[in-house]
């Protein structure tokens, strides 16, 4: 099967499968091979004390999101991001433990976010898809024309 489906669609698909979108996303949308990402950091509730003066200064953030591979189920993106014009996507580290939380409150396994130190994220798509759509196998992920675009099997 091949999909293409923009980032928006996928949100609406979380909402109508009853799952909650992650309430810091102010906005998604796709441009070529970018995801673009806004969210405000001060709907999260819980905070490391370092990103905590950080949402103060520049609570908007930024990202601009790329897949820059994808193999054995695990996607590989880079993160650029930017709060008031300051690169936030070096302070990346200090969201794993909220992302770990925030997948956990959806039933998610742990792990399944690896955040990388040098602004990539490793995203086990095998083990989400398993938990959430047994039977689906992703075998190609790449972003193009602004849509997310995957190949894959269902069986």
């Amino acid at each position: 099967m091949h999909i293409r489906i923009t980032p928006a669609e996928v949100l609406g698909l979380v909402k109508v499968a009853g799952q909650p979108v992650p309430p810091m996303i102010s906005s998604v949308s796709g441009d070529g091979e970018v995801i673009r990402v806004v969210a405000d950091l001060r709907r999260l509730d819980a905070l490391p004390g370092p990103l905590k003066l950080a949402v103060r200064i520049a609570p908007i953030v930024r990202a601009d999101v790329r897949v820059v591979g994808f193999a054995s189920g695990v996607a590989t993106l880079e993160v650029e991001a930017n709060a008031a014009g300051l690169p936030a996507h070096k302070l990346l580290s200090l969201a794993a433990a909220p992302i770990e939380q925030a997948l956990a409150k959806q039933d998610l396994p742990p792990g399944v976010v690896d955040i990388q130190h040098d602004a990539r994220i490793a995203v086990d798509v095998e083990t989400l898809l398993e938990a959430k759509l047994p039977g689906l196998t992703v075998t190609n992920l790449h972003l193009a024309d602004g849509e997310i675009v995957l190949d894959g099997s269902v069986g």
